[in-house]
């Protein structure tokens, strides 16, 4: 059975989110990071709400991390061309889009880490050889 099925680029790096089930059987979302940009390696989110929260939040691109801060923006890109989306997250889904991933990304972890804390990132250590 196939546990990873990649469905978005989350930089110009060649990174990716994709779907994984992990040991238990739940579907997650995870990061991948394409090895010769970003190594981030890690749950981004448990369901789907969750990751549409995430990408409301506004970062540029989720590929680097720096969850535990505020996305960075310059003049030209700013969270306020983020609002329509930030309000039909926040209404669909009766949910809040916090300031930073931090309380959405529980673990960052990168594939370099020897003891990474994050379930898949570990998961990705052991197939991987």
């Amino acid at each position: 059975m196939t546990r990873v099925c990649v469905f978005a680029k989350t930089g110009g790096d060649g990174s990716t989110a994709a779907f994984w089930i992990d040991d238990d059987g739940r579907q997650r979302i995870v990061h991948m990071g394409s090895g010769s940009g970003s190594t981030l390696t890690c749950v981004l989110a448990d369901d789907a709400v969750d990751f549409l929260r995430l990408l409301a939040i506004g970062y540029d691109e989720i590929c680097w991390g720096g969850f535990s801060s505020a996305p960075h923006h310059d003049d030209h890109s700013s969270p306020k061309h983020n609002d329509l989306y930030r309000d039909w997250v926040r209404t669909t889904f009766a949910v809040d889009i916090p300031v930073s991933g931090e309380s959405i990304v529980r673990h960052e972890d990168y594939m370099q880490d020897a003891e990474p804390a994050d379930p898949f990132c570990r998961w990705v250590s052991q197939v991987g050889g």
